[in-house]
């Protein structure tokens, strides 16, 4: 009832997986995972990260929300993850609005696998320009890498990559992230 309504009032109205819609590749078995939330959100977000066709969920733990708009992420290595290559994973961010109610949850989900490149395109990888990688790891399906690789290099102050960033998220759909790297500049 009442609470619910509080809690609502102060969520952020948007959350997604910086994921494409078909489950998106990594290079590595222990991946850092983003997401974007469209405001602050003073409490928890859960995440889950479970493995297809398994019951209990690989990591399930709780990190704090964002203190404003942006991406938000969470590294595997820190949990002690790897992700087995070739099988397919789903992960979720979750904010539980109220505990006896779970139907009312507001999450977001995205699957991921870890593929391990061939010998000639790791050269390849290897041979392209660090600002030119995340174009590389795009073309060949590494969604992951991608994101995660601009993603570092714009936390490392190259904020003029927001806008390469921002064409990455439209092309996959995710228009309110990509306006957010696309318009505040």
């Amino acid at each position: 009832g009442h609470v619910t309504g509080m809690i609502a009032a102060n969520m952020p109205s948007f959350m997604a997986p910086l994921a494409s819609q078909r489950t998106g590749l990594t290079t590595v078995a222990q991946p850092v995972l983003y997401w974007y939330m469209s405001g602050p959100w003073r409490g928890e977000i859960e995440f889950i990260l479970n493995e297809t066709d398994v019951v209990e969920p690989i990591l399930e733990t709780k990190i704090k929300g964002p203190q404003k708009e942006g991406m938000v992420s969470l590294n595997l290595t820190d949990y002690n993850i790897s992700l087995k290559p070739g099988i397919e994973y789903e992960w979720f961010i979750v904010i539980v609005m109220d505990p006896e109610e779970r139907s009312g949850d507001f999450l977001g989900s995205a699957t991921i696998k870890y593929v391990k490149p061939s010998k000639e395109l790791m050269t390849y990888f290897k041979s392209t320009p660090q600002d030119k990688l995340y174009c590389t790891y795009a073309q060949k399906g590494y969604w992951y890498d991608s994101i995660a690789n601009v993603s570092d290099m714009i936390q490392h102050g190259n904020s003029s990559l927001r806008a390469h960033r921002g064409d990455l998220l439209k092309q996959v759909n995710l228009s309110k992230a990509a306006t957010y790297d696309l318009e505040s500049r």
